[in-house]
């Protein structure tokens, strides 16, 4: 009754004078309610509808797949961001957009977020480049202090490092840029070269007003005078050297498809950063250099810190060794050349290094054919298998896609995200106890 309710049918033709209509009897329903209103019987002078004997309403579809949170039937949700959205914003609005969702749900369900979720990683690369940052900037501090004995120096010299960076951060916005893991990460390989030139500067800064103070009174020049020179007799290397560097990067920007879009923020971001600490060595460091250096008491002292005094000295004993037996000194350097290049063809190669997102996504595909309550079955005894190991906080499985779904999907076939936490174990030792519990399932 109800398939012939719902149907068009032919009514014939109409003509009105010399023209003729096609009559068509719009009988197919387009909601619920209608399918109540057809007619199934007549009792009588009265019609008995759909709705006098059942309950008219719609149904699930066809079911293709089941979803789990560590092993618990469970609805698994994806969300997929936009091109060019950014990732850390838009995760902190789905999750106040979730806490709000979570205060609504009844009782019993809860929403997990914490099993995959890309802004972690990206947090986590972000404080590794940042502590790559705090660490070089410790160093070269430490460095300084070493050599040129001199705290003022060593302040000097670091400023160039968060004035060049700010530059460099100013010039990405400018070029529409965003600071994102690539960039970070240009910056970070740019830590040590960004001190270079302050370093060079500096030095000779004070290199210079140790020797004009070592003179007579009567002999030395102003302050602002051999700050001048001695910034002019090294400005030619520094723009030089940089240059070369500059030119070492610009290839970079000539590669092509993944690898272009990956690696030419990396270098441009590396390239900007380097410029702009040329700029502070040449503009800002001897301002700061006149401003607090002639007066200081490693200057005043007329001489080198203790480690340079030592390494000058054992300088001065070694050069003449070397000079006189060059021979020796050919063979050694091409021997260690040739360890070196030995090491380099012994060494992996890899497009990226080894990530770990503290996630993993595991395929589980068993035979074609297999059914949906039998492939469940073996998409449950995965998640128990990995959430025995202690690594393991929970698992999200997805058995199957829905009918419409855009990625097409078998029932045969499971996707299943899974978060990690550290123990301390390495992550070959995780893999390789996953892999020996995974062999036991038959027909995976």
């Amino acid at each position: 009754a109800v398939r012939g309710a719902s149907e068009n049918t032919s009514a014939g033709v109409y003509t009105e004078g010399p023209q003729e209509y096609v009559l068509q009897a719009v009988g197919r329903v387009r909601n619920p309610e209608e399918i109540g209103d057809s007619v199934v019987a007549l009792r009588g002078t009265r019609s008995v509808l759909i709705r006098d004997v059942a309950d008219v309403r719609e149904g699930g579809a066809f079911k293709r797949g089941e979803g789990s949170r560590s092993g618990k039937p469970a609805v698994i949700v994806g969300v997929q961001k936009q091109p060019g959205a950014n990732t850390i914003e838009l995760t902190t609005r789905l999750d106040r957009e979730l806490d709000r969702l979570q205060q609504e749900l009844p009782k019993g369900m809860t929403i997990d977020r914490k099993i995959f979720r890309q802004a972690d990683f990206i947090e986590v690369a972000v404080d590794n480049v940042v502590s790559a940052l705090r660490d070089g900037g410790i160093l070269v501090i430490i460095v300084v202090l070493l050599f040129l004995a001199n705290l003022r120096a060593a302040a000097i010299t670091l400023t160039a490092m968060p004035l060049s960076l700010a530059a460099a951060i100013l010039v990405l916005r400018a070029f529409g840029a965003t600071i994102n893991t690539m960039t970070l990460g240009g910056m970070a390989i740019a830590i040590g070269a960004l001190v270079d030139d302050a370093i060079i500067d500096v030095e000779n800064v004070v290199r210079r007003l140790r020797d004009n103070r070592a003179r007579p009174a009567d002999q030395q020049r102003p302050s602002a005078g051999i700050v001048r020179d001695a910034t002019l007799e090294i400005r030619t290397s520094i723009v030089f050297a940089t240059v070369i560097i500059v030119l070492v990067f610009l290839p970079i920007f000539g590669l092509a498809g993944v690898e272009g879009r990956l690696l030419t923020p990396l270098a441009f971001a590396y390239i900007v950063s380097l410029l702009a600490s040329l700029v502070v060595a040449i503009v800002v460091t001897p301002a700061l250099s006149y401003a607090f250096l002639p007066h200081a008491r490693s200057i005043e002292r007329g001489h080198d810190g203790w480690l340079a005094r030592t390494l000058k000295r054992r300088f001065a004993k070694d050069l003449p060794h070397a000079l006189n037996h060059p021979i020796v000194v050919v063979v050694v350097s091409a021997a260690l050349l040739a360890v070196a290049v030995i090491a380099l063809t012994r060494a992996g190669t890899a497009f990226l290094p080894e990530f770990h997102e503290g996630s993993l996504t595991v395929q589980a595909n068993t035979l074609p054919g297999t059914s949906l309550a039998k492939s469940d079955e073996i998409g449950r005894r995965v998640e128990q298998i990995m959430l025995a190991e202690p690594e393991v906080v929970a698992t999200a499985r997805r058995t199957g896609r829905a009918e419409l779904d855009e990625h097409v999907q078998g029932v045969e076939a499971a996707e299943i995200d899974v978060g990690l936490r550290d123990t301390g174990r390495p992550r070959a030792e995780l893999l390789a106890a996953l892999r020996r519990g995974f062999s036991t399932l038959p027909g995976t």
